[in-house]
Order: structure tokens, then sequence, then C-alpha cells
């Protein structure tokens, strides 16, 4: 049985992460080793892996907003695709929004990827916006919203149902 574990990425993870970009994205949409450098020390955006029997799995960028959290690059090495890395990736930024009180997760995905949007609305995404041109031109985003409920005051329970 394998094991499964996420965790903050630390400095150290930079070649894994990197690698990850490299192997899950185009060259247009992935991030430089320099970006992800800044990613892992930023204030403002923390980095997530995904950790598959000891070896990195896939890697989460997110953006922290005055009001969200922004899923900005999220890849999970072919090899690990349908281990659940991925999924608990995304539950982990979800949970992370709702601790620290943020009423959504945002993020972009391209138009064409049917399974790739169809993916995160199971999580309970919804199309909010067409974002034209948003890759190159003629290649369309989409933005797509998941709204959080507001954690109960006073231990009315978790909000969780």
């Amino acid at each position: 049985m394998s094991t499964l574990t996420i965790r903050s990425a630390q400095p150290s993870d930079l070649l894994a992460i990197e690698a990850i970009e490299k192997r899950c994205f185009h060259s247009s949409r992935r991030s430089s080793r320099r970006a992800l450098a800044h990613s892992l020390r930023s204030p403002s955006q923390s980095v997530w892996v995904a950790v598959v029997d000891g070896e990195t799995a896939g890697a989460m960028t997110l953006h922290h907003r005055a009001r969200s959290i922004r899923i900005y690059s999220l890849g999970v090495l072919p090899p690990f695709r349908g281990s659940g890395a991925g999924r608990r990736l995304v539950k982990m930024a979800i949970a992370l929004a709702r601790t620290l009180g943020m009423p959504a997760v945002v993020l972009e995905a391209d138009r064409r990827n049917k399974v790739l949007v169809g993916w995160y609305a199971r999580f309970g995404f919804e199309l909010d916006t067409v974002l034209k041109d948003y890759y190159s031109p003629g290649r369309h985003a989409v933005r797509m919203r998941l709204a959080l409920r507001p954690a109960l005051k006073g231990g009315q329970g978790c909000g969780c149902s």
C-alpha cells in the first residue's frame, strides 16, 4: 500500500518542483526556477508537495489574496496520476482557505481541457468568467470559483456536511 502525504515545500524541494513543472506544463505555461524559488520565499504564496512513498509526485503553488486563495499551479507527474495526489492537494488548498477564513478558492484552467474543468467541478468549483486569449491568441481560459461557507462562530458546528 502506498503512503501519500501532503506537506509544505522547502527550498530543498526546488529541483523536484521544477521537474514537475517541466513534465506537466507546456514551456509557455510553466514557472521558471527563479519564479519557483520566489514562490518558496514569498509571504503571499505557499508551495505544497505531494509525496508518494518518499517520492515527490506533485506540487501546488497557492497565491494568498485578501479575499481568496488562488490555485496558481498544480501538477502531478504522469506515473502518479490516479494516486489521489492531485485530489489531496486541492482538498488541502480548500482546507487552508477555510482555516484562513477566506470566502473562496479560485483558479484558471484551459477552456479546451474539458477533463480538467470537469475534474475541478467535482470539487464544487463553478465557471465564473471566460478569459479570452489568456494563454495565447485563441487559447482561452476559464476562471473557476469555489465559494466557501463562513465558519460558524462559537463552536456551533464545523460547517462540513
